[in-house]
């Protein structure tokens, strides 16, 4: 009887956020149907680019580097995400 009142809290307490986050996915699945689904080219992206700034892009090593930072920043998100470290 009285696991069945607590199940019932639980039930209670746990929609509201269950129902909130199924509103935002909704929401986030709608706007994303607004995005355009044309594919990004990059070799034509960059041909207007001129050889000086893509000689300082690899002079440092930025590609590298925005791999080196995305890396760092995923680390950072799973690390705080441990209930003893973040």
């Amino acid at each position: 009887m009285l696991n069945d009142l607590i199940d019932l809290l639980i039930d209670i307490l746990l929609w509201l956020p269950r129902k909130i986050y199924e509103y935002v996915g909704d929401i986030i699945e709608f706007f994303m149907g607004l995005l355009p689904t044309d594919t990004l080219d990059l070799q034509t992206s960059l041909s207007g680019w001129s050889g000086d700034i893509l000689y300082f892009l690899t002079l440092f090593e930025i590609q590298y580097a925005v791999t080196a930072l995305f890396t760092a920043l995923t680390a950072r998100f799973i690390l705080r995400r441990i209930p003893v470290i973040g």
